[in-house]
């Protein structure tokens, strides 16, 4: 079972990769994996919102649980996206994953209705009463309708001794309230904030930009640890004049999540992995592609130049 000291560093998401059919395509999964651990990532996890859970059947998640984890074993920390729209069948993916040796799970909250704060609570109880014996890792995004802040956690922690970190998708006050009420958890952020996250006790980022250029983001990594803070923050405000300029306009097209991550992928070049995605979730355009990748080339050059 992964530990609180284990969760930190540089955890790259692996998208799900799709063939011409539409179908899982397990050989270019397991490559990418391969290369991504080549590549120096800390940790991978799969199966989360770059991985399409939302899109997968109960065989297919089992495949690619069985997948990655056949081709990160023993190599590197792994988590795996046991997300689901209700607390059974969110429990069913958790046991799948624990009995094939994961060693931890990422879990949303079910999403398509807010709920009351007592059944947010309970949903966190029931997944560790029901599978004590894995790490937790709570994907804190607003898409379910509810974000959880530090005085939440520090309300069921004592109910849920595992859940040993979030994925903070929130601002940086809210992520600076998190590590004030709990500070028990390690709180990991993405990556153009980590520098400040990491000046207050943050532990690591969830990266898919990693898939860009990883010599990149270690080095960005290390300047955080080494207490470069300037070149740190020069670093952060590169990559968030980037993302507002280049994938910004995108994501208010209404691409989120894979759509963008499998294009990085593509900026990147030195991956085997496509644009393709799940209907209804349509990748972007040739078009709309060459104009980030024109994007990328001027302002974050390091994206479309890195070779292994």
């Amino acid at each position: 079972m992964l530990t609180k000291s284990q969760l930190k560093g540089m955890w790259v998401s692996v998208p799900t990769e799709w063939d011409e059919h539409g179908d899982f395509d397990e050989r270019t999964f397991r490559d990418e994996i391969a290369m991504l651990i080549d590549a120096g990532a800390h940790g991978l996890y799969t199966t989360g919102s770059t991985g399409e859970f939302y899109a997968l059947d109960w065989d297919e998640f089992k495949q690619i649980t069985d997948a990655f984890l056949a081709e990160t074993a023993h190599k590197v920390p792994v988590q795996i996206g046991a997300n689901w729209f209700n607390t059974r069948d969110t429990i069913r993916r958790v046991r799948y994953a624990r009995g094939k040796g994961a060693d931890a799970v990422q879990i949303c909250f079910p999403g398509w209705m807010k709920m009351r704060q007592e059944d947010y609570d309970q949903f966190l109880v029931d997944v560790y009463k029901a599978v004590p014996d894995i790490a937790l890792i709570h994907y804190n995004t607003a898409y379910t309708k509810k974000i959880f802040h530090g005085c939440d956690y520090a309300r069921v922690l004592p109910r849920v001794p595992t859940l040993i970190g979030s994925k903070a998708a929130m601002t940086i006050n809210d992520y600076m309230e998190l590590v004030v009420n709990a500070p028990e958890m390690n709180h990991f952020t993405g990556e153009s904030v980590f520098p400040l996250s990491h000046l207050l006790g943050g532990k690591g980022m969830y990266t898919s930009w990693f898939m860009m250029n990883p010599a990149f983001f270690r080095d960005f990594y290390q300047m955080c640890l080494d207490g470069r803070y300037e070149e740190a923050v020069a670093t952060s405000l590169r990559l968030t004049k980037w993302h507002e300029t280049a994938v910004r306009p995108l994501i208010q097209e209404g691409y989120l999540h894979a759509t963008l991550d499998k294009a990085f992928v593509e900026i990147g070049g030195w991956l085997p992995g496509n644009r393709r995605t799940r209907k209804p979730h349509q990748p972007i355009t040739a078009k709309e592609f060459a104009e980030l990748k024109r994007l990328t080339a001027e302002l974050m050059p390091e994206f479309v130049s890195y070779r292994p």
